[in-house]
């Protein structure tokens, strides 16, 4: 089963992040993914203009698991949570560990300290909600004391931890997830406080209490020398690098590593020494027959001579290049290896990228491609160039989370960005000028001059096929927005 998403990244790229699951049930899983962009032609994007190279630069994938889900409940009470299988670990060091148990340790409080954030996250999230349906604010109080009970759990752990026979270094790594924890409660409560304060919510002791929790919060910072964003002799800008710089490396648990090679290119090299061969037994032969025929210092002999070996380079490019097309079919553009963290190879991607002209695309992508159209003629009248994004993935589930120990984790996750910026050089300026009619007035007035980037995906899973369909609102400043296209209507995303 494939969960597909795809949104703003930043102001010129998009992100689509494809969620695979149910990896277990057979020995090898197989997806294959197209996602089709429809360009305009008057962003002079083309076969000509926007070669291969030039889209692997403006692409980047990252491969990682995705995060185990718990609720803060389960971390507290689940046996085998996150939080306890830290503790209990901590628990059964020894005065002076090795290093192979101190990595471990280091990896069970890395992946704690990413289900925490991702759990906070979404209970959050539910709280908002059932603020918003039925003002209820009782839930603030439950969610409160489940993060001061994880906290409470966790730091005792920690402080067993600074007493160990270990070095300064060892010790700071395990303050880092005890920061990380720190910034995304602070993150979460201040979320919260704001969205009860806005939707008048009139519950005064609520907003207290969430106060008092981030008050503890930035009081146990300043004691622990951690980074407070109040603070005002720090730099705000070493702060945020900071953070971002320690949610890396929780992060860096779940992501997975990247083998990449081109791929065919044996194939590409025997093809090349094949037509090297057959351009060498031509002029050879040539040159034979001449020299039977007028001897050796001979004028013919010379030309015929001069000239085969002229027709030999020509004979291996063109030998060269018509095998290498059709080869082209047969293998992708690049092979990429999916490791874990002990080297092991989890799974495969294959990669392939090519311009397709309308006429060959299958009858479903062209149908959700002629829907939901400005005008009926548009691609008749303008034209427009189509890139064929292809990845196959092959996913072996045995390999699959053996370094991260924990149950929950059953997917990986591929989070793609595209960049357009080099798609928004030759458009028009951002703003158009027009004029109306307003109380019999000629008024003069501007308008965004906006492009359409029309994405259609198709997948296929051990389910079956599936296809979706985006559109992707975009002028010269950057994206404007995303929508998701559908035969029933325009449902607008971000």
């Amino acid at each position: 089963m494939i969960k597909d998403i795809l949104k703003i990244h930043d102001k010129f790229s998009i992100e689509i992040k494809q969620s695979y699951y149910s990896l277990f049930q057979k020995k090898k899983s197989d997806y294959r993914v197209l996602t089709y962009l429809f360009i305009p032609n008057a962003l002079n994007i083309n076969e000509q203009t926007y070669s291969k190279d030039q889209f692997y630069k403006d692409s980047r994938a990252n491969i990682r698991y995705n995060t185990p889900e718990y609720t803060l409940l389960e971390l507290i009470e689940k046996k085998n949570s996150p939080l306890n299988k830290l503790i209990f670990a901590i628990r059964k060091l020894p005065t002076k560990p090795n290093k192979e148990q101190l990595v471990k340790i280091e990896t069970l409080d890395k992946l704690f300290a990413t289900v925490f954030s991702s759990s906070i996250r979404n209970t959050n999230r539910e709280i908002r909600k059932k603020i918003k349906e039925k003002k209820d604010s009782q839930s603030v109080i439950v969610f409160v004391e489940k993060i001061e009970g994880i906290l409470r759990e966790y730091r005792e752990s920690l402080k067993f931890l600074q007493e160990l026979e270990i070095n300064d270094y060892q010790k700071s790594l395990f303050s880092f997830g005890d920061e990380f924890i720190s910034n995304v409660i602070e993150h979460q409560i201040l979320i919260l406080h704001k969205y009860i304060k806005r939707n008048d919510v009139e519950k005064e002791e609520i907003l207290n209490l969430l106060l008092k929790l981030l008050k503890q919060e930035q009081k146990y910072k300043q004691v622990k020398f951690y980074d407070n964003i109040d603070f005002e002799h720090l730099n705000q800008e070493t702060i945020i690098h900071k953070r971002s710089q320690l949610k890396k490396y929780i992060d860096s648990i779940l992501f997975l590593n990247k083998n990449i090679r081109k791929d065919g290119t044996l194939v590409e090299q025997s093809i090349f020494a094949l037509a090297a061969g057959l351009a060498m037994l031509f002029s050879t032969g040539i040159a034979f027959y001449y020299q039977q025929k007028y001897g050796n210092f001979t004028k013919a002999f010379f030309v015929a001579l001069v000239l085969s070996y002229m027709m030999k380079d020509r004979i291996k490019g063109l030998i060269g290049g018509l095998f290498i097309s059709k080869a082209h079919s047969f293998y992708s553009d690049y092979k990429i290896d999916i490791l874990n963290a002990n080297k092991h190879k989890v799974g495969m991607i294959k990669e392939n990228f090519t311009f397709v002209p309308f006429k060959k695309l299958g009858p479903k992508i062209k149908k959700y491609r002629l829907s939901n159209r400005t005008l009926n003629v548009d691609d008749d009248l303008f034209g427009e160039h189509i890139i064929q994004y292809k990845k196959s993935i092959v996913l072996y589930p045995k390999k699959i989370g053996e370094e991260v120990f924990d149950e929950k984790l059953n997917s990986i996750v591929d989070i793609t960005r595209i960049n357009f910026f080099r798609f928004t050089q030759n458009m028009d300026n951002p703003k158009k000028s027009y004029f109306v009619i307003k109380d019999d007035q000629i008024v003069k007035s501007e308008a965004d001059k906006v492009y359409h980037i029309n994405v259609i995906q198709k997948f296929y899973t051990e389910e079956g096929i599936e296809f979706k369909r985006y559109r992707v609102v975009i002028n010269r400043d950057g994206i404007k927005r995303i929508e998701k296209v559908n035969q029933e209507g325009l449902n607008v995303l971000n």
